[in-house]
């Protein structure tokens, strides 16, 4: 009798509650020694990351891991920048690698990570604050997730980034790339019409019950408020997993500040850092570097800087 629902609850569970990610490698396998952080969120989670200073720093970028991922899969990234002068700070969102589960596991908003993101931004822009070097030079990096994440957080925090990069970030609704994707899925089906509807159904309900939309909603209002912040958006030529079109529309429509777009050549789905290291690694900070240079040039109006 409950054979069909096995698969929308399956597929509900696969969107709605993925396993969380856990941390496979180590900061020595990529020759980093870290310095280990924990802070706690305003909802009391205690997310937990690790920072990689080089000796005379020029920036620091925070990176933001992919969904059901961890901090250990940035580190191919905290190495490409860290080599060339930069500060890395990475950590594992609530509920993945060493990073604790959230106090309630009934119902998991996709923004509860912004809390997350707000915690550990105020601690490494308050522990760079005080060199001049890095101070008001803190920018975020987000992969997939990672980038909606950080879309949504720069608009709304207290402090002004110069600089924000979206590596494979889906600036998407949801529902529309859980569509494509389970369209792909059922094409070889043996009954595709009863699936369209079962999968119409999981749709709906993964969107209502993470609240996709209000996320979608919270980050279009963040970037209207980003008029001081560049934005680099990196996209691989064979990323399928969503409709690019779309996320540039999304900067287009709604992004008050300069945006910058980098398809990389054979780049798919957050491999865009692995297909050309020294391409990606050259290409981010050039784009820091005139970001930083563009922010202390610009007169002060008031705003709060990163890194205050």
């Amino acid at each position: 009798m409950l054979a069909p629902l096995r698969y929308p609850i399956r597929q509900f569970r696969r969107f709605a509650y993925p396993e969380p990610g856990a941390d496979f490698e180590d900061p020595a396998d990529y020759g980093l020694e870290p310095e280990s952080f924990e802070v706690v969120t305003t909802d009391g989670v205690r997310c937990r990351g690790w920072l990689f200073t080089p000796k005379e720093p020029w920036g620091v970028v925070i990176i933001c891991h992919a969904r059901s991922a961890g901090k250990s899969r940035t580190l191919r990234q905290a190495r490409l920048l860290w080599e060339r002068g930069l500060a890395v700070a990475t950590f594992d969102f609530r509920g993945c690698g060493d990073s604790a589960a959230p106090p309630r596991r009934a119902r998991r908003s996709l923004r509860a990570p912004l809390r997350d993101l707000e915690a550990v931004a105020r601690h490494v822009c308050r522990r760079f604050a005080a060199d001049p070097r890095t101070s008001g030079r803190v920018a975020l990096l987000g992969c997939s997730f990672g980038g909606n994440m950080v879309i949504a957080h720069a608009g709304h925090a207290d402090r002004t980034y110069p600089a924000i990069m979206l590596d494979s970030t889906p600036l998407v609704h949801w529902a529309d790339m859980l569509g494509a994707l389970l369209a792909r899925e059922r094409r070889d089906a043996r009954f595709p019409r009863a699936r369209a509807v079962a999968d119409r159904l999981v749709i709906c309900s993964v969107v209502a019950w993470t609240r996709a939309e209000a996320l979608y909603r919270h980050a279009r209002r963040s970037v209207r408020r980003l008029a001081r912040t560049k934005a680099l958006l990196v996209i691989g030529t064979r990323d399928t997993l969503f409709d690019v079109e779309e996320s540039h529309r999304f900067l287009s429509a709604y992004y008050a500040g300069d945006t910058e777009t980098w398809r990389v050549p054979r780049g798919r789905h957050l491999t865009n850092h692995v297909v050309d290291p020294e391409a990606y690694a050259a290409r981010i900070v050039t784009f820091l570097a005139s970001a930083f240079e563009e922010a202390e040039r610009r007169p002060q109006s008031g705003e709060i800087n990163a890194g205050i």
